[in-house]
């Protein structure tokens, strides 16, 4: 059962923080930005909440440092819009997954212009 309400609440702070960063924060860097995971730790205390984007102009660090910026404010927020006895501390990471599917495509892609015999003539 613990486990269930664990994962209710990742789902509820997944689509808090989305609302928050693309609505309610007036930062132009978060509508780009997808939530793609939201974790908390077995005690509530910490929310680790993986993001990504799509922007490939906007520098990752850039983005990185106003997420740090926002994390009070997006606290305050949830804390607002949340029944929840206790809020957890925000974290935001990069989620890499987008990279690391890039790096195996190129890779498997060169493999396979290397064994094309059309290459070969």
């Amino acid at each position: 059962m613990e486990k269930v309400k664990l994962e209710r609440l990742q789902n509820a702070i997944k689509q808090e923080i989305t609302v928050i960063l693309k609505i309610t924060a007036n930062n132009n860097l978060f509508k780009n930005i997808t939530i793609t995971n939201v974790k908390v730790t077995a005690d509530y205390s910490y929310a680790t909440i993986y993001w990504s984007i799509y922007d490939e102009t906007v520098a990752l660090e850039v983005v990185s440092e106003a997420l740090e910026k926002a994390k009070g404010f997006c606290r305050s927020q949830l804390a607002q819009t949340s029944n929840a006895y206790k809020v957890p501390q925000l974290r935001f990471k990069y989620d890499e997954t987008n990279m690391r599917v890039q790096k195996i495509d190129d890779i498997l892609n060169s493999l396979k212009s290397k064994d094309d015999p059309k290459n070969n003539s």
